[in-house]
């Protein structure tokens, strides 16, 4: 059945009030027809104002213009397909987001909430035909998008092997406790007291004294009153320094110690694990959201080219029409 084409009946609509208007008030300026559905200039003007304002919009005017053309056309694109599929949001829907809408903007009252409304020039029944609008559209992409992203476990798998360098990888580890002794830079013998002091402590603690509580009779450290317990350290976690004492090859318990420019560390060094990654079963959800947003913004652009490509899109203002040609042509 040929549809109707709406741009013949707003003209049949400026005839018939041709008599009772101005010329310049008859039918205003159409900027894109999008099948059936138009895109009109106030529409536009409108959507630009709130464009300009936002954080991070495009400094360049062409590519403002051109980027909330391109949003109107899909959101009419996006319109039909709601129509085709009778998605529409219910009244509940509607309620609930108007109610966060005030729960975000801790407005309490009506009132408050309505002033808050006119401050950007929208009533109450502009913001819910709003949600109306938005949640329909978020219902259209969900049947057509986000349901066809499901992603199997050997999907998942096979992903984790490909991505466990990059994003789930676990340095060498081990669990550290120390005592420091401090001395002045400009000090070199409170320097040499301090290493002969910590080497007679190893001495000790190889010994069978217990490290903990030399920590907390002699560390000069912030740890001293935990004995000096430092919790797991991965390894480049610390000081360059710290760091090759604690991972010194092959391991130890009570490796050599490290000496920086105002300080001495004597290490106790336990449960040491070797570098791997973190299992599979820990970074699922992970992994299914990582590649779920990777993927959604692949289907979703898809999506919008496919229902562009099909559709009948007719650009009437020349400066727009140009730009569009402009970004197709890339």
């Amino acid at each position: 059945m040929p549809t109707r084409n709406p741009l013949s009946v707003l003209a049949v609509a400026g005839l018939a009030a041709a008599t009772a208007l101005p010329a310049a008030e008859l039918v205003e300026q159409i900027v894109c027809r999008v099948n059936d559905r138009l895109i009109t200039q106030s529409e536009f003007d409108k959507r630009l104002a709130i464009a300009a304002r936002a954080p991070n919009h495009p400094t360049d005017p062409e590519e403002l213009k051109h980027a909330v053309l391109e949003d109107l056309i899909r959101e009419k694109l996006l319109e039909e397909r709601a129509k085709e599929e009778s998605v529409t949001a219910t009244e509940e829907e509607i309620d609930t987001a108007v109610a966060r809408v005030k729960a975000q903007y801790n407005l309490n009252t009506d009132a408050e909430f309505d002033a808050a409304l006119a401050q950007s020039g929208m009533t109450r029944d502009d913001l819910k035909r709003q949600m109306k609008e938005t949640i329909t559209l978020q219902k259209v992409i969900g049947r057509d998008v986000t349901s066809q992203l499901q992603l199997t476990d050997d999907q998942l798998r096979l992903e984790y092997e490909r991505k466990k360098e990059q994003f789930y990888a676990l340095p060498e580890s081990a669990h550290v406790a120390e005592i420091v002794i401090k001395y002045s830079p400009s000090d070199p013998d409170a320097r040499q007291r301090a290493v002969a002091q910590v080497e007679e402590f190893r001495a000790r603690v190889k010994s069978g004294t217990p490290f903990g509580d030399l920590a907390r009779s002699v560390s000069e450290g912030t740890t001293r009153d935990k004995g000096g317990d430092l919790g797991t350290v991965s390894k480049g976690e610390l000081v360059e320094a710290l760091d090759a004492a604690i991972f010194v090859t092959p391991a130890e318990e009570y490796p050599a110690p490290a000496l920086l420019t105002d300080s001495i560390h004597l290490f106790h060094v336990t449960d040491r694990k070797p570098p791997g990654y973190k299992p599979f079963a820990e970074v699922k959800d992970d992994l299914r959201k990582r590649i779920g947003d990777d993927l959604y913004e692949k289907r979703f652009t898809e999506y919008l080219d496919k229902l562009r490509r099909d559709a009948f899109v007719k650009i009437y203002v020349p400066e727009l029409a140009k730009l569009d040609e402009k970004k197709a042509a890339g």
